[in-house]
C-alpha cells in the first residue's frame, strides 16, 4: 500500500476519494520517457473513454496509448485531481468572475490565470456552453453537445484558414499536455465515432478552458470564441477539411510518377 494512505485522516480521505466507483484511476505506463513519477489520475467514469484522449479531473489531457489502470491504493494519487472530485461532490459555492491576466498560484494544485480580458462562468454559460466551474478552473463537457479533436499544428494551421473562409471558424486551444497539437472545437457532434486520420484524436470527458491553469502550465486561445463560434462549428466540417487537407498533403510529397520506356520485340 502506497504511503499516502498512511497519513490519518487526510490520508483516509484521498483513500476513500480514489475507491468512489465513479471514477477511473489511469497513470502513465512504466518506462515512459519523462513520466518517472507516474501519478495516479482521475477520470469521470461518465465520460466515456471511446475517443484517444481523455481528460482528467486536473485538467491534464492523457493519450489511451501510453496509460494503465490502477486499483485503489496504488500509487501517488495526483491531489488537484482528489481536490475537484471532492469539490464536485460538495454544494457548489457562488461562482467568482476569474480574471485573466492575474499571475497569482497559491500552489502546484491550484489553478492560475493568464490573457488578458474577463472571462466567467456566466459569459460561457451565456453563449449556450456546457460548462462548469471548480476552483479557478472552467470545465467544458464533451459528453453530448460539444467535441474537441487534438490536431497537429502543422495541419490545424490550414484548418484555421480554411474554416475561417467559409464562415464555420472553430475555438481553437493550446494544451500543455499535447505541445504538439492544437486542439479544435465544435458545438455540433456528428453522432458516431469519425476515422480520424493518423495524428489526430477526439478528446473524451471533459476540456479545461483558459485562463486554466493545468500542472504543466496554462491553457491558452489560439482562436479565441466568440458568442457564436461554437454554435456555427460541426465536428463534421472539421473532419472533412481536415481529410482533405491530409490528402493534399499526401500527394505534393508523394514522388513523381515516371513514364517508363518499354521495347516491344517483333518476331
Amino acid at each position: 500500500m502506497s504511503d499516502t494512505y498512511r497519513r490519518g485522516e487526510s490520508g483516509a480521505g484521498a483513500a476513500a476519494v480514489m475507491a468512489d466507483p465513479a471514477v477511473m484511476l489511469v497513470r502513465y505506463r512504466a518506462g515512459l520517457t519523462g513520466q518517472t513519477a507516474r501519478t495516479v489520475h482521475l477520470v469521470s467514469l461518465r465520460d466515456g473513454c471511446e475517443a484517444g484522449v481523455v481528460g482528467t479531473l486536473c485538467g491534464s489531457l492523457m493519450s489511451l496509448e501510453v496509460i494503465e489502470t490502477v486499483t485503489p491504493g496504488r500509487g501517488m494519487p495526483c491531489s488537484a485531481c482528489v481536490m475537484h472530485h471532492v469539490g464536485a461532490m460538495t454544494p457548489a459555492a457562488e461562482p467568482r468572475p476569474i480574471q485573466v491576466g492575474s499571475s497569482h498560484v497559491d500552489g502546484p494544485d491550484r489553478c492560475g490565470s493568464g490573457g488578458s480580458g474577463q472571462l466567467d462562468l456566466a459569459t460561457y454559460q451565456a453563449w449556450g456552453w456546457p460548462v462548469t466551474q471548480q476552483c479557478d478552473q472552467i470545465r467544458l463537457s464533451l459528453e453530448c453537445e460539444a467535441a474537441a479533436i487534438a490536431i497537429p499544428i502543422p495541419l490545424s494551421t490550414e484548418l484555421i484558414r480554411i474554416l475561417a473562409a467559409r464562415h464555420c471558424a472553430s475555438p481553437v486551444l493550446a494544451h500543455p499536455d499535447v505541445p504538439e497539437h492544437h486542439i479544435m472545437l465544435a458545438g455540433e457532434r456528428y453522432g458516431v465515432t469519425l476515422p480520424w486520420p493518423p495524428g489526430a484524436h477526439q478528446v473524451a470527458g471533459a476540456l479545461m478552458l483558459p485562463p486554466t491553469m493545468t500542472p504543466r502550465g496554462p491553457i491558452t486561445w489560439i482562436q479565441p470564441p466568440n458568442e457564436d463560434s461554437l454554435r456555427s462549428s460541426r465536428e463534421i466540417d472539421i473532419f472533412g477539411v481536415l481529410r482533405s487537407v491530409v490528402h493534399r498533403m499526401a500527394k505534393a510529397s508523394a514522388p513523381p510518377i515516371h513514364a517508363r520506356s518499354t521495347t516491344i520485340q517483333v518476331t
